[in-house]
Protein backbone atom coordinates (compact mmCIF):
# COMPACT_ATOMS: atom_id res chain seq x y z
CA UNK A 1 0.00 0.00 0.00
CA UNK A 2 1.69 3.25 -0.85
CA UNK A 3 1.14 6.83 0.02
CA UNK A 4 -0.12 8.03 -3.44
CA UNK A 5 -3.05 5.30 -3.56
CA UNK A 6 -4.85 6.98 -0.04
CA UNK A 7 -4.12 10.77 -1.32
CA UNK A 8 -5.96 9.47 -4.41
CA UNK A 9 -8.85 8.10 -2.72
CA UNK A 10 -9.00 10.75 -0.16
CA UNK A 11 -9.05 13.40 -2.93
CA UNK A 12 -11.74 11.56 -4.90
CA UNK A 13 -13.69 11.63 -1.83
CA UNK A 14 -13.26 15.40 -1.19
CA UNK A 15 -14.77 16.11 -5.05
CA UNK A 16 -17.52 14.54 -3.72
CA UNK A 17 -17.56 16.66 -0.90
CA UNK A 18 -17.74 19.57 -3.39
CA UNK A 19 -21.40 18.44 -5.09
CA UNK A 20 -23.96 19.33 -1.93
CA UNK A 21 -22.75 23.36 -2.09
CA UNK A 22 -23.27 23.22 -6.17
CA UNK A 23 -26.36 20.95 -5.90
CA UNK A 24 -27.65 23.63 -3.45
CA UNK A 25 -26.86 26.58 -5.77
CA UNK A 26 -28.73 25.21 -9.21
CA UNK A 27 -31.43 24.91 -6.75
CA UNK A 28 -31.58 28.08 -5.66
CA UNK A 29 -31.55 28.98 -9.60
CA UNK A 30 -35.04 26.78 -9.96
CA UNK A 31 -33.21 23.73 -11.68
CA UNK A 32 -35.07 20.66 -10.55
CA UNK A 33 -33.60 17.45 -9.33
CA UNK A 34 -33.84 15.31 -12.92
CA UNK A 35 -32.39 18.35 -14.65
CA UNK A 36 -29.47 18.31 -12.03
CA UNK A 37 -28.51 14.65 -11.79
CA UNK A 38 -28.81 13.80 -15.27
CA UNK A 39 -26.85 16.78 -16.56
CA UNK A 40 -24.33 15.50 -14.04
CA UNK A 41 -23.83 12.27 -15.92
CA UNK A 42 -23.99 13.52 -18.76
CA UNK A 43 -21.08 16.48 -18.74
CA UNK A 44 -18.92 13.71 -16.48
CA UNK A 45 -19.37 10.49 -19.19
CA UNK A 46 -19.06 13.49 -22.00
CA UNK A 47 -15.40 14.67 -20.26
CA UNK A 48 -14.44 11.03 -19.39
CA UNK A 49 -15.30 10.06 -23.46
CA UNK A 50 -12.76 13.16 -24.45
CA UNK A 51 -10.36 12.03 -22.10
CA UNK A 52 -10.43 8.60 -23.07
CA UNK A 53 -10.32 9.84 -26.96
CA UNK A 54 -6.85 11.38 -26.34
CA UNK A 55 -5.02 8.91 -23.99
CA UNK A 56 -2.94 6.22 -25.79
CA UNK A 57 -2.77 3.92 -22.86
CA UNK A 58 -5.92 1.60 -23.56
CA UNK A 59 -6.67 -2.09 -24.72
CA UNK A 60 -9.18 -3.83 -26.83
CA UNK A 61 -11.84 -4.88 -24.14
CA UNK A 62 -14.28 -7.96 -24.73
CA UNK A 63 -17.93 -7.78 -24.57
CA UNK A 64 -17.96 -9.41 -21.50
CA UNK A 65 -15.56 -6.84 -19.57
CA UNK A 66 -17.73 -3.84 -21.17
CA UNK A 67 -20.48 -5.51 -19.73
CA UNK A 68 -19.11 -6.24 -16.47
CA UNK A 69 -17.11 -2.69 -16.20
CA UNK A 70 -21.26 -1.06 -16.73
CA UNK A 71 -22.84 -3.18 -14.43
CA UNK A 72 -20.32 -1.75 -11.57
CA UNK A 73 -21.04 1.30 -12.17
CA UNK A 74 -24.71 1.28 -11.79
CA UNK A 75 -24.26 1.95 -8.15
CA UNK A 76 -23.07 5.31 -8.73
CA UNK A 77 -26.05 6.60 -10.64
CA UNK A 78 -28.51 4.84 -8.22
CA UNK A 79 -26.42 6.52 -4.77
CA UNK A 80 -27.91 10.08 -6.27
CA UNK A 81 -31.53 8.27 -7.16
CA UNK A 82 -31.86 6.91 -4.31
CA UNK A 83 -30.53 9.51 -2.07
CA UNK A 84 -32.68 12.32 -3.56
CA UNK A 85 -35.79 10.27 -3.22
CA UNK A 86 -34.90 9.82 0.62
CA UNK A 87 -35.04 13.65 0.75
CA UNK A 88 -38.87 13.94 -0.13
CA UNK A 89 -39.80 12.35 2.85
CA UNK A 90 -37.12 12.50 5.32
CA UNK A 91 -35.16 15.64 6.67
CA UNK A 92 -31.54 16.40 4.62
CA UNK A 93 -29.98 16.05 7.99
CA UNK A 94 -31.44 12.24 8.50
CA UNK A 95 -30.56 11.56 5.27
CA UNK A 96 -27.05 12.25 5.10
CA UNK A 97 -26.83 10.33 8.24
CA UNK A 98 -28.64 6.90 6.26
CA UNK A 99 -26.25 7.76 4.13
CA UNK A 100 -23.02 7.80 5.89
CA UNK A 101 -23.71 4.27 6.77
CA UNK A 102 -21.97 3.34 3.84
CA UNK A 103 -18.77 3.09 6.10
CA UNK A 104 -19.45 0.17 7.88
CA UNK A 105 -21.62 -1.70 5.23
CA UNK A 106 -18.54 -1.10 3.22
CA UNK A 107 -16.14 -2.80 6.17
CA UNK A 108 -18.35 -5.93 6.75
CA UNK A 109 -18.99 -6.80 2.89
CA UNK A 110 -15.19 -6.51 2.57
CA UNK A 111 -15.03 -8.64 5.32
CA UNK A 112 -17.69 -11.10 3.82
CA UNK A 113 -15.34 -11.47 0.76
CA UNK A 114 -12.08 -11.88 2.33
CA UNK A 115 -13.81 -14.08 4.93
CA UNK A 116 -12.10 -12.30 8.10
CA UNK A 117 -13.32 -10.19 10.53
CA UNK A 118 -11.83 -6.32 10.90
CA UNK A 119 -9.34 -5.64 13.07
CA UNK A 120 -10.18 -3.60 16.49
CA UNK A 121 -8.47 -0.86 15.09
CA UNK A 122 -10.81 -0.59 12.20
CA UNK A 123 -13.73 -1.55 14.35
CA UNK A 124 -12.47 1.72 16.42
CA UNK A 125 -12.49 4.05 13.84
CA UNK A 126 -15.74 2.82 12.34
CA UNK A 127 -17.50 3.97 16.23
CA UNK A 128 -15.67 6.87 15.86
CA UNK A 129 -16.76 7.96 12.54
CA UNK A 130 -20.86 7.22 13.20
CA UNK A 131 -20.42 9.58 16.31
CA UNK A 132 -18.43 12.11 14.24
CA UNK A 133 -21.05 11.57 11.20
CA UNK A 134 -24.48 12.17 13.57
CA UNK A 135 -22.91 15.40 14.94
CA UNK A 136 -21.50 16.98 11.82
CA UNK A 137 -24.50 16.41 9.51
CA UNK A 138 -26.19 18.70 12.74
CA UNK A 139 -28.97 16.45 12.50
CA UNK A 140 -32.02 16.57 15.18
CA UNK A 141 -32.33 13.13 15.00
CA UNK A 142 -34.09 12.43 18.32
CA UNK A 143 -36.40 15.02 17.97
CA UNK A 144 -37.79 14.18 14.85
CA UNK A 145 -40.56 12.43 16.29
CA UNK A 146 -42.40 10.05 13.41
CA UNK A 147 -39.50 9.30 10.67
CA UNK A 148 -41.09 8.15 7.38
CA UNK A 149 -40.18 4.31 6.43
CA UNK A 150 -40.02 5.28 2.80
CA UNK A 151 -37.13 7.66 3.18
CA UNK A 152 -35.50 5.55 5.40
CA UNK A 153 -35.38 2.74 3.09
CA UNK A 154 -34.53 4.85 0.19
CA UNK A 155 -31.56 6.21 2.42
CA UNK A 156 -30.19 3.30 3.15
CA UNK A 157 -30.47 1.98 -0.32
CA UNK A 158 -28.27 4.33 -1.19
CA UNK A 159 -25.73 3.79 1.30
CA UNK A 160 -25.63 -0.02 0.22
CA UNK A 161 -25.54 1.83 -3.32
CA UNK A 162 -22.54 3.96 -2.38
CA UNK A 163 -20.70 1.02 -0.16
CA UNK A 164 -20.97 -1.14 -3.56
CA UNK A 165 -19.76 1.44 -5.98
CA UNK A 166 -16.88 1.54 -3.68
CA UNK A 167 -16.47 -2.19 -3.35
CA UNK A 168 -16.29 -2.79 -7.43
CA UNK A 169 -13.84 -0.04 -7.90
CA UNK A 170 -11.40 -2.06 -5.69
CA UNK A 171 -12.72 -5.75 -7.21
CA UNK A 172 -13.77 -5.32 -11.01
CA UNK A 173 -11.43 -5.80 -13.45
CA UNK A 174 -8.78 -3.58 -11.40
CA UNK A 175 -5.66 -4.00 -14.22
CA UNK A 176 -7.15 -2.21 -16.12
CA UNK A 177 -5.96 1.04 -17.47
CA UNK A 178 -7.81 3.88 -15.35
CA UNK A 179 -8.99 6.08 -18.01
CA UNK A 180 -10.68 3.32 -19.88
CA UNK A 181 -12.00 1.48 -16.42
CA UNK A 182 -13.65 5.27 -15.34
CA UNK A 183 -15.26 5.85 -18.62
CA UNK A 184 -17.05 2.32 -18.74
CA UNK A 185 -18.08 2.51 -15.42
CA UNK A 186 -19.74 5.98 -15.49
CA UNK A 187 -21.44 4.56 -18.93
CA UNK A 188 -23.39 2.50 -16.81
CA UNK A 189 -24.40 5.01 -13.68
CA UNK A 190 -25.39 7.29 -16.83
CA UNK A 191 -27.91 5.03 -18.26
CA UNK A 192 -29.27 4.07 -14.59
CA UNK A 193 -29.72 7.60 -14.10
CA UNK A 194 -31.53 8.30 -17.63
CA UNK A 195 -33.85 5.37 -17.50
CA UNK A 196 -35.31 6.92 -14.15
CA UNK A 197 -34.57 10.47 -14.87
CA UNK A 198 -34.97 10.35 -18.81
CA UNK A 199 -38.70 10.76 -19.50
CA UNK A 200 -38.66 13.81 -17.47
CA UNK A 201 -36.22 15.78 -19.28
CA UNK A 202 -38.79 16.00 -22.43
CA UNK A 203 -40.57 18.19 -20.50
CA UNK A 204 -38.35 20.85 -19.37
CA UNK A 205 -38.20 24.40 -20.57
CA UNK A 206 -34.83 24.81 -22.75
CA UNK A 207 -34.68 27.92 -19.72
CA UNK A 208 -34.09 25.54 -17.65
CA UNK A 209 -31.21 24.23 -18.50
CA UNK A 210 -29.93 27.53 -19.48
CA UNK A 211 -30.54 28.21 -15.45
CA UNK A 212 -27.82 25.36 -14.81
CA UNK A 213 -25.36 27.02 -16.73
CA UNK A 214 -21.62 26.27 -14.88
CA UNK A 215 -23.03 24.58 -12.41
CA UNK A 216 -23.94 21.31 -14.64
CA UNK A 217 -19.87 21.83 -15.99
CA UNK A 218 -18.43 21.85 -12.30
CA UNK A 219 -21.31 19.04 -10.88
CA UNK A 220 -19.92 16.47 -14.28
CA UNK A 221 -16.44 17.61 -13.44
CA UNK A 222 -16.06 16.89 -9.63
CA UNK A 223 -18.93 14.09 -8.98
CA UNK A 224 -18.66 12.06 -12.16
CA UNK A 225 -15.36 12.61 -13.88
CA UNK A 226 -12.85 13.30 -10.93
CA UNK A 227 -14.19 10.94 -8.20
CA UNK A 228 -13.99 7.67 -10.58
CA UNK A 229 -10.51 8.03 -12.27
CA UNK A 230 -9.28 8.46 -8.60
CA UNK A 231 -10.83 5.63 -7.05
CA UNK A 232 -10.20 3.31 -9.55
CA UNK A 233 -6.37 4.54 -9.91
CA UNK A 234 -6.11 4.07 -5.57
CA UNK A 235 -9.30 1.36 -4.23
CA UNK A 236 -8.03 -1.56 -5.72
CA UNK A 237 -4.68 -0.89 -3.91
CA UNK A 238 -5.81 -0.01 -0.75
CA UNK A 239 -9.18 -2.52 -0.32
CA UNK A 240 -12.71 -1.38 -0.07
CA UNK A 241 -12.61 -1.33 4.16
CA UNK A 242 -10.18 1.56 4.11
CA UNK A 243 -11.27 3.38 1.42
CA UNK A 244 -15.00 3.55 2.87
CA UNK A 245 -13.07 5.07 6.15
CA UNK A 246 -11.54 7.53 3.51
CA UNK A 247 -14.42 8.47 1.64
CA UNK A 248 -16.18 9.82 4.90
CA UNK A 249 -14.02 13.16 4.48
CA UNK A 250 -16.83 13.99 2.18
CA UNK A 251 -19.01 15.44 5.08
CA UNK A 252 -16.55 17.71 6.45
CA UNK A 253 -15.76 19.42 2.73
CA UNK A 254 -19.43 19.41 2.14
CA UNK A 255 -19.83 21.31 5.96
CA UNK A 256 -16.62 23.23 5.06
CA UNK A 257 -18.18 24.66 2.14
CA UNK A 258 -21.66 25.08 3.14
CA UNK A 259 -19.72 28.05 5.68
CA UNK A 260 -17.59 29.36 3.25
CA UNK A 261 -19.85 29.87 -0.15
CA UNK A 262 -23.34 29.32 1.34
CA UNK A 263 -22.61 31.08 4.54
CA UNK A 264 -24.66 28.94 6.65
CA UNK A 265 -24.48 28.60 10.73
CA UNK A 266 -22.75 25.35 11.90
CA UNK A 267 -22.63 24.95 15.63
CA UNK A 268 -19.67 23.67 17.63
CA UNK A 269 -21.19 19.90 17.98
CA UNK A 270 -21.29 19.89 13.84
CA UNK A 271 -17.62 21.06 14.46
CA UNK A 272 -16.64 18.52 17.16
CA UNK A 273 -17.79 16.18 14.67
CA UNK A 274 -15.80 17.25 11.77
CA UNK A 275 -12.59 16.49 13.92
CA UNK A 276 -13.99 12.85 15.36
CA UNK A 277 -14.13 12.41 11.19
CA UNK A 278 -11.09 13.44 10.24
CA UNK A 279 -9.66 11.54 13.61
CA UNK A 280 -11.82 8.66 12.32
CA UNK A 281 -9.23 9.07 8.59
CA UNK A 282 -6.21 9.94 10.13
CA UNK A 283 -5.75 6.71 12.57
CA UNK A 284 -5.91 3.70 10.63
CA UNK A 285 -3.06 5.26 8.24
CA UNK A 286 -1.10 6.06 11.33
CA UNK A 287 -1.01 2.45 12.19
CA UNK A 288 -0.50 1.60 8.76
CA UNK A 289 2.89 4.04 8.65
CA UNK A 290 3.64 2.41 11.59
CA UNK A 291 3.61 -1.18 10.33
CA UNK A 292 5.57 -0.33 7.09
CA UNK A 293 8.02 1.58 9.29
CA UNK A 294 8.70 -1.10 11.39
CA UNK A 295 9.10 -3.71 8.13
CA UNK A 296 11.44 -0.80 6.47
CA UNK A 297 13.29 0.95 9.27
CA UNK A 298 15.66 3.57 8.29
Amino acid sequence: MRIKFITAVFLGACSYGVLSTLVKLAYENGVPTAVVTSSQFLIGWFLLATLLAFTQKKRRLTMKEKIQLMLAGIPTGLVGIFYYLSLVTIEASVAIILLFQFVWIGVVLESLINRQFPTKKTVGSLIILLIGTVLASGSPWFNQGTVHWLGVLFGLLAAVSFALFILANAKVLPQLPTVQRSYYMVSGSLMAVLFIFGPQLFYQPLTTYGQLGWYGVLLGFFGVCIPPLLFAYGMPQIGSGLGSILSSIELPVAVLLSVIVLKETVILSQWIGVFFIFLAIILPNIEWKKEQLAKNPL
